[in-house]
């Protein structure tokens, strides 16, 4: 089997299970969506339901994708079985104490953590204040409860790191999905005996701490269902013992000292965008901001983080063995792969982003300009520089550029915050703006950082499949915008037929261009044979 094709065989069974754990994570958003609706109460479960994932970010999480499956690679390739197992277990070890300690530091800070995040929100009524001091305590209670997430995320991305280095991507592709549906059945026993929830009404409540320890049992379940497929992966050599003179520890701590620091400036970039949305006020503008960045990621996360998952420990051993050329040709190869799939994808979120959300979270109702819409049509716009950005940091990850990998995202994240600034401070769609540009500008300047050390990705950004599949989805937005403006139905089946109509208008449109460029593509390369 060619390396092309072992690599997109990985890349198909990583998208399957991705696909599967997105579509029932959207399930869960809107499952949320209507138990919650967009409400100061969905706002306090949105924002205490995304801080463990930044906790996380911040103490291990950077440092495991950054860092442990290049190491782990370079120790397997350098050293052998026994003495690379020796050296993993000592960085296992190492990690779990780690997050052991930050679970119990988190849950004592949660009511500071809360309190600064909504800092910016300056009520201006005795109700709103009311309002205000409910939502706090109401995020507090739940972000203890939230808390043992950022132990078991922890223990999924060492296990996920341990299964990826043995060349397994399927299990950890499609364990998320228990985790979905656990949440969705929580939810849905919070919604049965609380059909009108308030924060007002839920606080100190036992429904609110069954909440709170029902979405954490998903994520615990989550890391329980890739053990079976540790013990089948031969990885009976890791033990509990910890050597910080280990050649992999002093790695990762080399490595990880970066990497904290990027985490840290992602991390100070999303509190600023999560402080600014939580003092936009309104209906809801932390949940509209975390549902429309959700839906963006969909396209991402079944073909990128697809592609991604299978080429690491690829780009890993190349790097090891210094082929540059190899190296190249591998990221590119990513990058086409990607953007073939993501700018097609992008066209039609950007395009229908209003009934896609009206449908999904409004209860078929598209009569006002819905925020969410707004935070999804926005992100979409940016996807393809999010996408570029984050394929050239993988590949100087894999080179083990970690300092250079710093300086990115401390340009990105240096723009993120100034334009939010300027832009964001009472827009809801500026701040989203923001966010997408800084991407795109760290994604020029990611791709400036591998061409000076000799990896260059633009003819990977201009291939002839690259090129095809823009000009396909021109051709199909423009059809796709003039199908939608048609009808006027704003509400129920007739905007659902409108919506349909669009798509169903775009998909045709764009099959067809591919096809005849490629038809045109083979009759030149036919009479070019002839001569």
């Amino acid at each position: 089997m060619s390396v092309n094709s072992s690599h997109s065989a990985r890349v198909v069974s990583i998208a399957s299970g991705t696909l599967a754990s997105r579509v029932t994570g959207l399930l869960r958003v809107l499952v949320l969506a209507w138990v919650l609706g967009f409400t100061p109460l969905a706002d306090s479960y949105n924002l205490a339901n995304t801080v463990p994932n930044m906790l996380f970010d911040l103490v291990l999480g950077g440092v495991v994708g950054a860092t442990f499956i290049p190491v782990f690679v370079e120790r397997l390739t350098l050293d052998g079985e026994r003495r690379a197992w020796r050296s993993i277990s000592s960085v296992v070890s190492g990690a779990i104490v780690v997050l052991v300690v930050a679970s119990i530091v988190s849950w004592f800070a949660a009511p500071l953590i809360i309190d600064a995040f909504t800092s910016l929100n300056h009520a201006h009524s005795a109700a709103t204040l009311d309002t205000l001091d409910h939502q706090r305590a109401v995020a507090t209670e739940l972000l203890r409860w939230f808390v043992p997430q950022v132990f078991f995320y922890g223990l999924i991305g060492v296990a996920t790191a341990l299964l990826n280095v043995r060349h397994r991507f399927g299990t950890a592709a499609w364990v998320p999905v228990i985790n979905n549906f656990v949440c969705i059945a929580v939810l849905i026993w919070f919604h049965l005996v609380d059909p009108s929830p308030t924060v007002a009404s839920v606080q100190g409540t036992r429904d609110l701490l069954y909440l709170g320890l029902g979405t954490s049992l998903g994520v615990g379940l989550q890391f329980l269902a890739l053990v079976p497929s540790l013990l089948r992966s031969d990885l009976w050599r890791l033990t509990l013992r910890f050597d910080p003179r280990d050649p992999a520890v002093k790695a990762v701590t080399r490595l990880g000292s970066w990497t904290l620091l990027v985490v840290l400036a992602n991390q100070a970039s999303l509190y600023v965008v999560l402080a600014f949305a939580f003092g936009v006020g309104g209906s809801g503008p932390v949940s509209a901001y975390t549902y429309g960045w959700s839906f963006m990621m969909m396209p991402y996360a079944v073909v990128v983080v697809s592609v991604l998952g299978a080429l690491t420990p690829q780009l890993a051993s190349l790097a090891t063995l210094d082929d540059l050329e190899g190296f190249a040709e591998r990221l590119r190869f990513g990058l086409r792969q990607s953007l073939v799939i993501i700018i097609p994808c992008t066209l039609v979120l950007v395009i229908l982003a209003q009934p896609l959300v009206a449908i999904l979270l409004h209860h078929l109702n598209a009569t006002r300009r819905l925020s969410a819409g707004v935070v999804l049509a926005i992100l979409a716009a940016g996807l393809p520089g999010f996408t570029i950005f984050q394929l050239a940091i993988r590949g100087l990850q894999a080179m083990q550029r970690a300092s250079t990998v710093f300086a990115l995202y401390v340009l990105q994240n240096a723009l993120t915050v100034a334009l939010c600034v300027l832009l964001g401070r009472h827009s809801l769609a500026g701040l989203t703006a923001s966010v997408s540009l800084a991407y795109a500008g760290g994604a020029v300047a990611a791709l400036w950082a591998l061409h000076q050390r000799h990896v260059t990705l633009i003819s990977g950004l201009w291939s002839v499949h690259v090129r095809r599949s823009l000009v396909a989805s021109g051709l199909a937005t423009i059809a796709m915008a003039v199908a939608y403006a048609g009808p006027s139905s704003n509400q129920g089946l007739g905007l659902v037929t409108r919506f349909a109509v669009a798509l169903t208008v775009g998909i045709v449109v764009y099959a067809l261009a591919v096809v005849l460029w490629s038809r045109r593509v083979a009759r030149a390369n036919r009479n070019g044979a002839r001569f």
